[in-house]
């Protein structure tokens, strides 16, 4: 597969045990994916920093080995070359928006002012921030979440990909119209390499950071509830030590205290 990144390109990737192949069908565009006749897919990846095509599939085809269903995986940005911008566009700048999402939470919880007043601070307090976002890979997201004839079973990021889906869930929270996100609660939402705020309601919220992982650390909620996984760092590639094991993440085997 050629590594030409374009970010929110989507990938359908395909069951494959052979660990030397991967099945791909790659569209550029949400319009050129949407009109490919078919089952609506249901699953759904998005990898993180420095992630090309390949990583991107690599990602989507543990998935869809471990569900042994077809899983899109949204493309959230280029290569190792473009590291450093992805970076700084992923964790800094979603990193505010987590933060405002994290303190709309808080005030949900704790405040005793009416509901009326609770969403009018919300939409001071994220709705700027949120109207401002044009990143390809949130808006195929939302783009994947507002449509009614299609449900959503599973969501799974790594790394920056946590944040575009907790950026794209919490832009579907802010709407008048909740439709959307009441469909969306029920979604397996697994997140790999971060551990970052969600709009309340979630059912199906899943996060787990490597034990070693000081750079997802870093850019964590460590506050909030997950699970830490042993001799694993932010890396996902098995052929290198440290590796966080996706499988056996999947498989629930580190859920067990």
């Amino acid at each position: 597969m050629a590594q030409t990144n374009i970010e929110g390109a989507i990938l359908v990737v395909e069951p494959c045990a052979d660990k030397a192949s991967i099945r791909v069908q790659k569209f550029d565009t949400f319009d050129a994916f949407r009109s490919e006749p078919g089952d609506l897919l249901r699953h759904f990846t998005v990898a993180g920093v420095g992630s090309s095509d390949l990583g991107a599939a690599a990602l989507a085809r543990t998935l869809a080995n471990h569900l042994d269903a077809p899983v899109g995986a949204i493309v959230a940005g280029y290569g190792l070359s473009d590291l450093l911008s992805e970076a700084l566009g992923g964790w800094f700048f979603f990193g505010s928006i987590n933060r405002a999402i994290g303190r709309f939470n808080q005030l949900q919880s704790q405040s005793k002012l009416p509901a009326q007043d609770r969403e009018r601070k919300h939409q001071e307090s994220v709705g700027t921030v949120l109207e401002g976002v044009r990143s390809p890979d949130t808006q195929t997201l939302i783009r994947l979440l507002g449509e009614k004839e299609r449900q959503i079973e599973t969501m799974l990021g790594h790394s920056k990909g946590c944040l575009s889906i907790a950026y794209a869930l919490g832009a579907l929270a802010l709407r008048a119209d909740k439709a959307d996100f009441q469909r969306a609660v029920d979604i397996d939402v697994i997140t790999t390499g971060a551990v970052v705020e969600f709009p309340a309601g979630l059912n199906r919220l899943r996060q787990y950071l490597g034990e070693l992982d000081w750079f997802g650390g870093m850019n964590s909620s460590l506050h909030l509830a997950h699970i830490s996984v042993p001799g694993a760092w932010h890396h996902m590639n098995i052929e290198i030590n440290f590796h966080m094991d996706l499988a056996a993440v999947l498989s629930g085997r580190y859920d067990q205290p």
